[in-house]
């Protein structure tokens, strides 16, 4: 999912005039440089610095100083970390917590046994960390715009792409290829629909209890699936999509359908252990 939003991040970084500010004086990092040691913990703290501004004020009230100042160090100091200054913050952080996301997401997968298991721990443990996550939840009530073109259009486009790339050896075992990113397409569109309109919550119930002046009410606010629903959903419309249709060939009860173009359509053969 974050990936489509750092391809966003980078795609806007200029040139900026951070690189020539006199206040970051002699010894500053030249772009591209390995960092160093101290300029590594100098990132973490102003990563860590950034996340908490932007589960305060959201990344469009975000200043450099902000972030400074939450990082308990000085504007140069940023500017020696981040020579592109608040754009390479942030993109820097987005693909931090993306690698984070995932690397959790992963741990929970490997410790799945069979393909239920796999699928319920994949749509309990993404969802889970969706809504834990503050800064989201912050940009979703304040700055939807800033989330919302990941996943739609292209940006969905990128998003399956990853997350199909991500689930796919988990998959393997299971599945041929081609079926397994089907799988994993299908996977993450549940999420995003429970995402977008979890249980429980209004037709056009706002977000938190924050309201902009203006803003149209909307239902984005990510709640946990639990294992329970999110096994529920597997048995009723992932698992099922899957078998019927592969016993159906098995028998020759019926015949593979025709995709838009004409050609034969395969269903997957799958095993669930």
């Amino acid at each position: 999912m974050g990936y489509a939003l750092v391809d966003r991040a980078h795609s806007g970084v200029s040139s900026p005039a951070a690189l020539h500010d006199p206040a970051l004086g002699p010894g500053a990092a030249v772009a591209g440089s390995p960092p160093s040691p101290h300029q590594r913990d100098s990132r973490a703290r102003v990563l860590a610095a950034a996340l908490s501004c932007v589960e305060r004020f959201g990344v469009q009230k975000t200043t450099v100083d902000d972030v400074a100042r939450g990082a308990g160090v000085s504007r140069a100091t940023v500017y020696r970390a981040f020579p592109g200054g608040r754009d390479e913050i942030f993109s820097a952080l987005i693909e931090a917590e993306v690698s984070g996301f995932f690397a959790e997401l992963a741990g929970r997968l490997e410790a799945a046994d069979g393909l239920e298991e796999l699928l319920v721990a994949a749509l309990t443990a993404s969802a889970e960390q969706l809504a834990r996550h503050e800064g989201l939840r912050t940009l979703l009530a304040e700055e939807p715009e800033l989330v919302l073109p990941a996943v739609s259009f292209h940006g969905l486009d990128r998003l399956l792409e990853v997350t199909a790339a991500f689930l796919g050896p988990y998959l393997a075992p299971h599945l041929e290829a081609t079926e397994g990113r089907r799988v994993a397409e299908w996977l993450t569109r549940l999420v995003l629909s429970y995402v977008a309109c979890p249980v429980g919550t209004p037709e056009l119930g706002l977000v938190g209890t924050r309201r902009r002046s203006g803003a149209v009410p909307f239902a984005l606010h990510p709640e946990p699936i639990d294992e329970e629903l999110a096994r529920r959903l597997v048995r009723c419309f992932v698992l099922p999509g899957i078998h019927v249709l592969t016993a159906a060939e098995g028998s020759g009860a019926r015949s593979d359908p025709p995709d838009e173009q004409g050609d034969t359509l395969r269903w997957p053969a799958i095993s669930t252990t």
